[in-house]
C-alpha cells in the first residue's frame, strides 16, 4: 500500500516536473518571437519620426515668391495681374511675393514666360531695348540653335549658308561674325516648328542680323560664360 502510495506521489510528481519544463519551453521559443516584434515596432517608430522630420524640415525650407502669369515681352512694363505667389523650396534668387510692390511697375529685362519664376535680374528699371539696342527675331531650324538656350543666354550671331546649299570654303571655315555679343531675351517655337529666338543686340549690327535671318543666313553660338556674367 505504502509502495503503491509513494509510487503514484513520485508519478505526479515527475509529470507536475514534465508539464513546468514544458511550460518553460513554450515560454523560451516565444520570448524570441516577442523580442522581434518588439524591435520592429521600435523600428517602425524611428522612420515614422524620421519621415516626419524630413517632412517639416521640407516645409520648413519653403518660402512663397512670385511667378508669372503672363507672358511679358521683353522691357514691358509688369503689371499685378502679371504676378502671383506660389510656395518653392531652393530658389534662393527668387523674389519674395512680399516684395511684389517693388516688381509692379517696372520692365522685363528679358522674355518672361508663363509659370517662370521671377528673378530680381529679370526685372529692370531701365527701357529695354536701351538706347544704341535694339531687339530682332530670329527664325532658325532646330541644327542652327543650341537645344540648351534660355533667355539670359550670351550668343555669337554667324552668317551661314542657306539650308541645303553647300556654302563656300570661306563661309565654312571663317564664317563672318555678325553680332558679337547677343544676349537671348526669349527662345519660342513656330507653329511650322522652327525655334523663334529673340535677342538684344547693338544698333549698329541690328539690321544686318535681321536681313541675314530673314534671308536664312544665320545660326546662333553660345557663348562662354566670362567672369563678369557668373
Amino acid at each position: 500500500m505504502s509502495f503503491t502510495t509513494n509510487t503514484k506521489q513520485n508519478l505526479g510528481m515527475t509529470s507536475e516536473g514534465l508539464d513546468v519544463r514544458a511550460k518553460l519551453g513554450q515560454v523560451t521559443q516565444k520570448a524570441p518571437r516577442r523580442v522581434g516584434q518588439w524591435a520592429a515596432s521600435i523600428l517602425f517608430v524611428v522612420l515614422v519620426v524620421v519621415a516626419l522630420v524630413a517632412v517639416f524640415q521640407s516645409q520648413s525650407d519653403r518660402v512663397e515668391v512670385l511667378t508669372i502669369t503672363n507672358a511679358v515681352p521683353p522691357g514691358q512694363v509688369i503689371k499685378e495681374g502679371d504676378l502671383r505667389p506660389v510656395e518653392v523650396a531652393g530658389a534662393p534668387a527668387a523674389v519674395l511675393a512680399s516684395d511684389v510692390e517693388s516688381v509692379i511697375g517696372k520692365r522685363s529685362s528679358s522674355g518672361l514666360v508663363e509659370g517662370q519664376i521671377l528673378t530680381e535680374t529679370a526685372v529692370t528699371s531701365e527701357l529695354v531695348p536701351a538706347e544704341g539696342q535694339r531687339v530682332v527675331s530670329l527664325s532658325l531650324s532646330s541644327g542652327r540653335v543650341p537645344g540648351s538656350l534660355v533667355a539670359g543666354d550670351m550668343v555669337e550671331v554667324l552668317a551661314a549658308p542657306v539650308e541645303g546649299a553647300e556654302g563656300s570654303k570661306a563661309q565654312l571655315q571663317s564664317p563672318k561674325v555678325l553680332a558679337a555679343s547677343a544676349r537671348v531675351e526669349s527662345v519660342g517655337r513656330s507653329p511650322e516648328g522652327t525655334r523663334v529666338v529673340t535677342i538684344l543686340v547693338e544698333e549698329s549690327v541690328a539690321d544686318v542680323v535681321a536681313v541675314h535671318s530673314a534671308a536664312g543666313q544665320v545660326t546662333i553660338v553660345k557663348a562662354p560664360v566670362t567672369a563678369g556674367e557668373e
